[in-house]
């Protein structure tokens, strides 16, 4: 750069039109980003009340996806969403202006994807993340709704991002299902009444086979563990029951 033949300017600031290349991609980012806060994620059509996002920070009008869900024909890019439980209805601000163009009251930032925002899953209201970090509440800035940190979405999510939390919504879709402990399969197919009688039955049963060997011999010619609760006997003091 001294022009003594010492130094190479090899970075792209230095060359020409390296400038100008770097500022077209990120033209070309702002303009994605931009076309993501106007525009469905399904379809490609101008967003129109209702609008729903879903975890990925999509935004899409609600009766188009209603209607792919429908007829199952959703991308298989969008198939993480398999109800309407796994979007959130938007509430958005629109500019005192009287532009089509969404902004956060709070900090009147523009919602054109440059800045960070977030909707609120309990109420759906769209305030920027500048908002949240500025003023610290637990209740929404705008309707006083219940405001948890887990329940706020990001909107327009970055590749990255967006990668992350759908590696996570698929971990927590393959993990496997905790099955209940059951112990006598014979007994819960049963009214509780009659399970209450069964499990008396066989309390009796082991008590007196514990006093009388000879009453212990009225059992012996069957395995117990093999009955099944109706087709249990018992026979007390001379008198013969059956479980039904």
């Amino acid at each position: 750069m001294g022009n003594d033949g010492g130094v190479i300017a090899v970075k792209r600031k230095f060359m020409r039109h390296g400038q100008h290349k770097q500022r077209d991609e990120q033209a070309d980012k702002d303009a994605v980003r931009e076309k993501r806060t106007t525009m469905c994620a399904l379809t490609d059509e101008p967003l129109r009340d209702p609008i729903v996002a879903d975890k990925l920070g999509n935004l899409f009008n609600k009766d188009k996806l209603i209607e792919r869900l429908l007829d199952r024909t959703l991308p298989d890019e969008f198939g993480y969403i398999r109800s309407m439980k796994d979007v959130v209805n938007c509430k958005f601000y629109a500019d005192d202006k009287g532009k089509s163009r969404f902004h956060c009251p709070i900090t009147m930032q523009v919602f054109n994807g440059k800045h960070p925002f977030i909707v609120q899953k309990k109420c759906g209201c769209v305030l920027s993340e500048k908002a949240f970090k500025e003023v610290k509440s637990t209740e929404c800035l705008m309707c006083g709704a219940p405001s948890k940190e887990k329940d706020r979405w990001s909107l327009i999510l970055s590749e990255e991002r967006a990668s992350d939390v759908l590696a996570s919504l698929v971990k927590a879709d393959t993990k496997p299902l905790k099955r209940k402990r059951i112990e006598e399969t014979s007994t819960t197919e049963l009214p509780k009444s009659k399970v209450r009688a069964v499990n008396e039955a066989n309390a009796a049963v082991k008590a007196e086979k514990q006093k009388s060997a000879v009453f212990a011999s009225l059992f012996s010619s069957e395995d117990e563990t093999k009955k099944s609760a109706n087709d249990l006997l018992m026979t007390i003091g001379g008198m013969r029951y059956t479980l039904s």
